[in-house]
């Protein structure tokens, strides 16, 4: 190996390493989000369960009210 291969093969090996790096940086990111994302379809669901029960007391509280002072015309 002649001394100017031996140096370009040490300059790949540094560009390698640091794509490495940015690689490991990259994959941190990337769990964070996938975290923060399942975070949120979490919280959906749990606002949707709510919003169903809300709907459906309202739509009971109705049902009697209607039954029994005749709300609408």
């Amino acid at each position: 190996m002649t001394p100017d291969e031996r140096d370009r093969l040490v300059k790949v090996e540094q560009i390698v390493a640091g794509q490495k790096e940015d690689l490991d940086e990259i994959k941190a990111s990337l769990k964070r989000l996938e975290e923060l994302a399942n975070m949120g379809k979490g919280a959906l669901a749990l606002f949707l369960k709510a919003g169903v029960v809300v709907a459906g007391l309202i739509g009971a509280a109705w049902a009697v009210a209607d039954k029994f002072w005749k709300v609408h015309p």
